[in-house]
């Protein structure tokens, strides 16, 4: 058990260190750029790296929970499943790392996101893909894949990923152009897909 258990951490450390890479290669620098993370709590784990990359201080960020946010960026409390909590704010860049997948409201995140982009901007959406050879393994021994848990009270807190809406490339592809997103790039890594997108 502690082998399968091993190689498990190790998917996740490979999955995790797959998306950042991917996030920070389409980040274009712009000192002058106005930044917005979603799901804004995990300040240390990406964004610090995605701010420098992009250049700028200009940082907005948007959780339900907002106490374990950077004091770096100017942060707003609210519930990502509904209009975001900006007013009318546009911004250059949006970052939506590993959190659509937590959402109910898929469809109106990705309006709040068009409506709060520039013309001139770009948003980077990153989530677990569920057509990633590993969840395909988990299926062929009848096995449910990982990021696709069908109860968060039958696992320790520390296992819960909420996720409710699980995609394959193709379809967050579809989703985003169905929103009215041009696709600028996207990135199939280990585990998840990363894509750019513009108005």
């Amino acid at each position: 058990m502690k082998i399968l258990e091993k190689i498990k951490m190790d998917l996740i450390v490979k999955s995790r260190d797959g998306y950042k890479k991917a996030i920070l290669s389409l980040i274009k620098r712009n000192e002058n750029a106005t930044i917005l993370d979603l799901g804004c709590g995990d300040y240390k784990r990406l964004t610090e790296k995605a701010v420098k990359a992009v250049g700028s201080q200009h940082l907005y960020g948007i959780d339900i929970d907002i106490g374990s946010a950077s004091k770096d960026m100017i942060t707003f409390q609210g519930d990502l499943n509904k209009e975001f909590p900006i007013g009318e704010t546009k911004f250059d860049v949006i970052i939506a790392s590993q959190i659509i997948e937590h959402l109910w409201n898929t469809d109106g995140f990705l309006k709040e996101i068009h409506r709060c982009l520039k013309p001139t901007g770009y948003a980077i959406i990153s989530t677990p893909n569920l057509a990633a050879w590993h969840n395909r393994l988990y299926l062929l021994l009848g096995k449910q894949p990982e990021p696709c848990k069908v109860s968060d009270d039958m696992f320790p807190d520390h296992e819960k990923p909420g996720h409710l809406r699980i995609f394959t490339a193709n379809e967050l592809i579809k989703l985003l152009e169905f929103h009215n997103f041009k696709i600028e790039k996207a990135i199939k890594t280990f585990g998840n897909v990363t894509v750019k997108v513009r108005k």
